[in-house]
């Protein structure tokens, strides 16, 4: 029994192919985690992305997830005389979620504000899952331009592969 190539399938498998072309070169990004254009404001140094020099000698860890960052989840609470707090919850998977609570500068965010503000920061974080504690608390109060006289810090991660890491300092 010889097999013919018909018109009819030889159609189909280029319709198959143009279609899945197509879905995959056309998908909306809504995890873009873009620089900003060149004539975007300059960013502000509070104490929210302070843009002071991260590169320290801590070791780095290439692998992200897709996001341009390497967590999956970012808990981050510093406490400061007065009860004043610097809060940060961010999460990549999914459609992503975040929320900052600035009580130094009275900022607070949430949603797609907070998570587009935060995801660069992320980026900037660098530290590696066997990075000793000092360390990772030098280098995220650098990156968000947070004073080293805290009472208490608390970060929470998960990392792109799953592990879990807790960061405490209190004084």
């Amino acid at each position: 029994m010889e097999k013919k190539i018909t018109k009819k399938s030889v159609m189909a498998v280029i319709s198959t192919i143009l279609a899945a072309a197509i879905l995959t070169g056309c998908g909306i990004d809504e995890n873009d985690l873009s620089p900003a254009p060149e004539n975007a404001p300059p960013e502000q140094n509070d104490a929210i992305g302070s843009n002071r020099d991260t590169n320290q000698n801590i070791p780095t860890n290439e692998e992200d997830n897709g996001t341009g960052h390497q967590f999956t989840k970012f808990d981050l609470e510093v406490e400061y005389e007065n009860n004043t707090k610097f809060e940060v919850e961010f999460e990549a998977e999914g459609n992503g979620e975040a929320e900052v609570e600035d009580g130094i500068n009275n900022n607070f965010l949430q949603g797609d504000e907070a998570y587009k503000m935060l995801s660069p920061l992320m980026g900037q974080l660098d530290f590696v899952q066997n990075a000793e504690t000092n360390d990772v608390i030098i280098q995220v109060l650098d990156v968000f331009g947070l004073q080293d006289d805290y009472q208490e810090f608390e970060l929470e991660v998960i990392f792109s592969d799953g592990t879990k890491k807790k960061y405490e300092d209190k004084r």
